[in-house]
């Protein structure tokens, strides 16, 4: 029970911080905006869904698909946070100054991690790994056509990200100096070797947590049944030594 209600308080937390960040931002083009609304949306239906489960224990379970799209988006918010941390910050002085920035690239995806493993269910296939691309190729996909057709992502630039600049100086496939080392393409293979990495890791460690915690509760299970098995048998043994000594005492 107390580990549902810190589930629901990282929940409400995600989504209303990640609400604020957004309207403090007011872009929807970028990757950043994006993840968050949808971690928002999806652990906001979570929080109010384990809620009523609490106080009306016949409601329906949240069904399997609402957990992988959670894992999924969990995953994107991960990416958000991370690229934010260890690539854009450090080329933009004062990144950590601004509110929504820390919100939507620190809080939420810290909040969201921290729920995926507080949270009690089974853990994921590690075929969903593949699924947590989705949301990815998504937005590569999107920001190439903004790209194209010369949409303004802010300060007049026709991207989102450095690294989505298909004429940054390192061109497609090329490499250069400064934040310009290599081209789109490469980034574009690092980033979805980044999203695969990290869905295989929460995968694993999710199997590992509550893998052990079901094989611990399968033993105890064991042990229960076992113990039962014996004390039946040592009841049928006593009963039958009592029959005994009556039939010689009869005699």
């Amino acid at each position: 029970m107390i580990r549902k209600w810190i589930s629901i308080v990282l929940e409400t937390v995600v989504a209303v911080c990640a609400f604020a960040g957004i309207a403090l931002s007011q872009n929807f083009l970028y990757f950043t905006t994006q993840s968050n609304l949808w971690i928002a949306a999806t652990l906001a239906a979570f929080a109010v869904w384990q809620i009523v489960k609490m106080f009306k224990p016949s409601a329906k379970d949240i069904p399997e698909a609402m957990w992988r799209l959670k894992f999924v988006f969990t995953v994107s918010i991960t990416l958000t946070g991370g690229v934010f941390c260890a690539v854009l910050a450090p080329t933009g002085p004062g990144a950590f100054g601004n509110a929504a920035n820390v919100l939507t690239h620190v809080v939420v995806p810290v909040c969201a991690i921290a729920d995926l493993f507080v949270a009690k269910h089974d853990a994921p296939d590690f075929g969903i790994a593949v699924w947590a691309l989705v949301p990815l190729i998504y937005y590569l996909a999107f920001a190439t056509i903004g790209f194209v057709l010369n949409w303004d992502f802010g300060n007049g630039r026709n991207y989102p990200y450095f690294f989505l600049n298909w004429t940054s100086p390192a061109g497609v496939f090329g490499f250069g100096g400064g934040e310009y080392f290599m081209g789109t393409f490469w980034w574009i293979l690092v980033l979805i070797a980044l999203v695969f990495g990290i869905a295989l890791a929460y995968a694993a460690i999710l199997k590992r947590v509550r893998g052990g915690a079901a094989d611990k509760t399968a033993t105890e299970t064991e042990v229960v049944v076992g113990d039962a098995a014996n004390d039946a048998e040592t009841q049928e043994e006593n009963a039958s030594e009592d029959g005994s000594n009556a039939d010689k005492d009869r005699q």
